[in-house]
């Protein structure tokens, strides 16, 4: 069965983040408490924040965490998700990064995660970024974390992953500046399906010339958490 390109499907949210290491989260975690730390950057909006693996343990380190996601159901899971009861619990909102339901400098930082940025138009992301720069504060913060354009390109073609016992067969193509990227779930029984999810990447100086372009200032521009 084939599924509308740039929704994700129950079956990729239980293959790709069912489970996460936690030393992998605890990594990005604390490389977000480094470039926001509190208390100036105490307010945390959470964009994209699917079923919230990075919610909690902000939490638990004493920020104010609000997680926004489209998908309701995955919300759902980020509520349900147990935390340690040392931190605030965090506020989540159903909504579109192109239009956000929250007000004009609320939060001290935004971070979006897992390259969850660029599913749109050209015209669009550049107003999805708009629309973040609008929801900080004068000062505050975006951390985006991205495919890197010129690496994308150099890793295209054909493999074969294996999950929870699921044989995985992706595709990577680039057209024009949009990584395509085509899933086919194969399960040890039921049938296959399919998905395919498509992105703009930009290399780091495209990235700063369309953040310039809407009020940021680069800071940083790194490639890994460490």
């Amino acid at each position: 069965m084939r599924r509308m390109r740039n929704v994700y499907t129950r079956r990729w949210f239980s293959t790709f983040l069912g489970r996460i290491d936690a030393a992998i989260v605890e990594l990005e975690v604390a490389f977000v408490a480094r470039q926001m730390p509190a208390p100036r950057f105490a307010k945390i909006l959470d964009l994209c924040c699917g079923p919230g693996r990075h919610l909690w343990p902000l939490s638990e380190r004493r920020y104010a965490v609000t997680g926004v996601d489209r998908d309701q159901d995955v919300l759902g899971r980020a509520l349900a998700r147990p935390g340690s009861g040392m931190g605030e619990r965090p506020q989540l909102i159903a909504g579109d990064l192109r239009a956000l339901p929250v007000a004009s400098g609320a939060f001290d930082g935004v971070i979006n995660m897992w390259q969850s940025f660029g599913h749109y138009g050209a015209a669009e992301n550049g107003a999805a970024l708009a629309e973040i720069h609008r929801v900080l504060r004068i000062g505050g913060r975006l951390l985006l974390d991205l495919y890197n354009r010129r690496f994308a390109e150099r890793h295209l073609g054909h493999r074969e992953m294996q999950r929870e016992g699921v044989r995985i067969l992706e595709e990577r193509t680039m057209v024009h500046d949009r990584l395509v990227v085509q899933l086919r779930y194969e399960p040890q029984s039921g049938p296959a399906e399919t998905e395919e999810f498509e992105w703009q990447l930009f290399d780091p100086a495209q990235l700063a010339a369309l953040a310039t372009s809407v009020g940021f200032t680069v800071v940083a521009c790194c490639s890994a958490f460490d």
